[in-house]
């Protein structure tokens, strides 16, 4: 009756890399949701627990990979996805730079 009102805790894997707004952001950990949740709920979750505001990066325009069990998602279409005990979100940002010798 409780999990009615509530939901079940939901584990979900998240790894954040790359520059989100000013900020580079390393983070590798769990999040716990109450279920059923979706991409969206993880993100805000993530974001929290990062530090940064990943659903605001995405509004002013970020372009992560955003991964959910290794498949890339679509965005925005697919912040409604739902994530499941023991899903693997990742959100990796693109970076330039590195040697110029092979220019």
């Amino acid at each position: 009756m409780i999990e009615r009102w509530f939901g079940p805790r939901l584990v979900v894997a998240i790894t954040i890399l790359g520059t989100v707004g000013e900020r580079v952001v390393r983070f590798n950990g769990e999040v716990r949701l109450r279920g059923p949740a979706d991409v969206g709920r993880a993100l805000k979750a993530a974001g929290a627990a990062a530090g940064v505001d990943l659903l605001q990066a995405l509004a002013d325009g970020a372009q992560p990979a955003l991964l959910l069990d290794g498949r890339r998602l679509s965005l925005p279409e697919e912040l409604a996805a739902p994530v499941a005990q023991g899903s693997r979100l990742s959100w990796l940002m693109p970076m330039a730079g590195g040697s110029s010798r092979f220019c």
